[in-house]
């Protein structure tokens, strides 16, 4: 007698209450891949495969409502051409609320998978003979292939549609493609009220190879959502309608990407799959079905996307992608497109290109930045020689959202060395900042000329302490010796020695530095520096007096005062600068009003040098409370770490308030507090936040603002005031498992 291999697979799932009078009884189906004749039993009652549906030499027959409890099942099995039978016998449960697929392999090892009932198709009618023959009727009248199948998939894709499988099997036989007809009856397969009939289906399928991948899709096949992650109906039909309504199409494309795109929104394959269809072209549909596998909250089902395509290319790239798809992409949320716009026309309207290159680095430097491949594609095409783009390329990485498209950045470059380097830098890339790796000798070489070329000499020193202190260039001893000879001054040697260890991958080798110094008061200050290097003070070097000047000049010269601000605001959130107090000092000065101040000196905190004279910052502040507050965010980050959050202050609220108050046009203020709980410098007291939501009206916006807000919120403890804000219980209930799902 054969060894007989029992493999059981439980989806464990909860039952919906919705479902039990539909599921009282299960259904047992058995498939045998044998060509001898057979027969079963269960609990000893004979069950016949004369009428079974039979394919090749499969066959199946599904047994109704059978009672839940333990069964016994024993198939006989005769061969014509040998004396006497095999008996094969096993003992299976019918839990409640599942059914029970029964597989007896060729070589006589059986399968046993169970599966939850499936209720909601159930639970509903199929479509009306009038309407099916009307369906019936479209579909015949198209004249192509391609018509036709657009037209099932539409019906398909129709959430309340319904069909039998008799429907689905005349739907089908309108198509003579093998592919399609996969296809199709792989998305069907959720509209379908008789399951158990399923398998009639297989019929219209020619290869076996066919056959066994729609019934692999059948048994695999899982319907349960979690709900609470994809987007609510209300929700989602306010955002489907808003993105309908836009024009051209290229305006549709940008808001379906960012809505992919965005960690906030969860979807369905249904509802994906509804999104998708607003484009056409099968370009912006492979585009955006990528987007959307991050946020699929079913994705046992996503499979039925791949029948919005129509080339078997395209379906093979969207295949590559999911294989080799993972789910550590950049979690952080892209810039928003109004942001966006700003921040290009800004770079875009520079002069020289050494400008703009220089504001692109800043800019994907910016540790608050985030992009969408798109975006950056869109930024870094605003240069166009070749080594400035493989700069900026290497930069952007740390920024991107959406990694898995960061292939498309390559396009950007015209030779392969260049896409080669920018292989190995991603492939080594760590987001711990592990300086591993030394810059590449091209790279090395193109920096050297730039440096050997510029004049004067505070010109050279200026790019060489900008190179050191990029966190992203790293530098080998005899790299950082070659950059340092170009000065000779003793003083600018040893400014750039210390600069320059933060980034030496070879630190064993450091001691070559000491001989580009002549004094050995020099050499005894930079063995103090480095001996003194990464203890409890901040061990970087501030900002060179001619960039500080430089940099004072430039934002001193502009106007209004907003852009005074959000330029300060920029200079102290990139982590690559930093300033001693008396520094920092002279730029929040810059400014009169003391919201404006106090933001600025909380920010300047994390740069600055000299920590322990940051009582000077303090008094540019005339009130007590803006100085008790600035001391409390101190206290709160003088340890390194995050911190507790301090919410934005009363003044810095109230005029924000107020200018989100006078904007009217349609979705502006949403926008406008969608963008402010998604930017990680806002935080707010519940008190605050239950002023801004109530600003609009939509019970689906206020809900979407309350989950998007608790992010911000520095009083966790009150957030249960919030809810109070919503009409409706549902509503409650999803923030509700929002809030106890959220992890910082």
């Amino acid at each position: 007698m054969k060894q007989v291999a029992i493999y059981l697979i439980s989806f464990l799932t909860a039952l919906s209450v919705h479902a039990e009078q539909n599921i009282a009884g299960s259904n047992v189906t058995i498939t045998v891949n044998s060509n001898t004749n057979l027969q079963v039993y269960i609990d000893s009652k004979d069950y016949n495969f004369v009428n079974a549906a039979t394919n090749d030499i499969k066959a199946t027959i599904t047994i109704n409502n059978l009672e839940t409890g333990q069964h016994s099942l024993l198939f006989v099995l005769t061969n014509p051409n040998k004396s006497g039978s095999t008996r094969i016998n096993t003992i299976f449960n019918l839990r409640y609320g599942y059914d029970m697929n029964i597989k007896l392999n060729g070589n006589g090892s059986l399968e046993l998978i169970e599966t939850r009932k499936i209720a909601n198709s159930a639970n509903h009618l199929p479509m009306n003979n009038s309407d099916f023959n009307y369906l019936l009727r479209n579909v015949r009248s198209q004249r192509s292939t391609n018509g036709k199948r657009t037209v099932i998939v539409s019906a398909l894709n129709v959430n309340n549609n319904y069909f039998t499988t008799s429907q689905v099997s005349q739907l089908l036989r309108l198509i003579n493609s093998e592919n399609y007809r996969l296809e199709l009856a792989k998305l069907s397969y959720p509209q379908i009220t008789d399951r158990s009939n399923f398998n009639q289906l297989y019929v219209l399928l020619n290869s076996k190879a066919s056959k066994e991948e729609l019934e692999d899709f059948v048994n695999n096949y899982n319907e349960d959502i979690d709900d609470d992650m994809a987007m609510s109906d209300v929700e989602f039909s306010a955002l489907f309608r808003s993105i309908q309504q836009q024009w051209p199409v290229s305006a549709q494309v940008s808001s379906l990407s960012n809505s992919f795109n965005n960690t906030n929104h969860n979807f369905t394959v249904y509802q994906a799959s509804q999104l998708i269809q607003l484009v056409s072209s099968e370009e912006n549909r492979l585009q955006l079905a990528k987007l959307s596998y991050r946020s699929i909250a079913d994705r046992n089902n996503f499979s039925q996307i791949y029948a919005l395509l129509n080339s078997q290319s395209a379906k093979n790239e969207l295949a590559a992608y999911v294989a080799n798809y993972t789910d550590n992409s950049n979690p952080a949320v892209a810039m928003s497109d109004e942001e966006f716009n700003t921040l290009y026309r800004t770079i875009q309207q520079q002069w020289p290109v050494n400008s703009q290159v220089s504001s692109l680095s800043n800019t994907f430097n910016n540790t608050n930045y985030h992009f969408t491949v798109y975006q950056v594609s869109q930024l870094i095409q605003l240069v166009n020689a070749e080594d400035n783009r493989l700069q900026l390329a290497k930069l952007s990485y740390r920024s991107i959202a959406d990694r898995n498209n960061f292939s498309q950045i390559y396009t950007l470059l015209s030779s392969q060395s260049a896409k080669n380097e920018l292989a190995a830098y991603v492939a080594n890339y760590n987001d711990d900042r592990n300086p591993a790796i030394a810059m590449s000798d091209a790279e090395f070489n193109t920096l050297y000329r730039n440096s050997q070329q510029q004049w004067p000499v505070s010109s050279q020193v200026s790019s060489l302490s900008n190179a050191f202190n990029n966190t992203n260039y790293h530098f080998t001893v005899y790299q950082a010796s070659q950059l340092i000879q170009l000065v000779s001054a003793e003083d600018n040697r040893l400014q750039l020695a210390k600069l320059s260890y933060r980034s030496i991958v070879d630190r064993n080798n450091f001691n070559q530095i000491y001989n580009l110094l002549n004094s050995q008061s020099s050499k005894n200050e930079l063995t103090a520096y480095i001996n003194n290097y990464g203890g409890d003070n901040n061990p970087h070097m501030a900002m060179t007096d001619a960039n500080f000047n430089s940099l004072y000049q430039s934002i001193q010269n502009q106007w209004p005062v907003a852009t005074q601000m959000s330029t300060l605001v920029n200079t102290f959130n990139n982590t690559n600068y930093y300033f001693s107090t008396y520094q920092a000092s002279r730029l929040i000065q810059l400014v009169d009003g003391e919201s404006n101040r106090l933001q600025l000196a909380k920010l300047s905190y994390r740069s600055i040098t000299d920590r322990t004279n940051f009582r000077q910052i303090v008094d540019l502040l005339s009130t007590q409370s803006a100085k008790n507050e600035l001391e409390a965010y101190v206290n709160n980050n003088s340890g390194g770490g995050v911190g507790n959050k301090l919410p934005m202050t009363d003044a810095d609220f109230n005029v924000f308030y107020q200018t989100l108050e006078v904007q009217f046009l349609p979705g502006e203020q949403m926008i406008s507090l969608t963008n402010a709980f998604n930017n990680t410098s806002y935080n707010f007291t519940t008190a605050q936040v239950k002023r801004l939501i109530p600003m609009v009206s939509m019970e689906s916006n206020r809900l979407r603002l309350a989950k998007l807000s608790y992010r911000s919120i520095t009083d966790r403890n009150n957030f249960s005031q919030v809810y109070d804000l919503l009409n409706s219980q549902s509503s409650k209930d999803e923030l509700d498992v929002y809030v106890k799902a959220y992890r910082d």
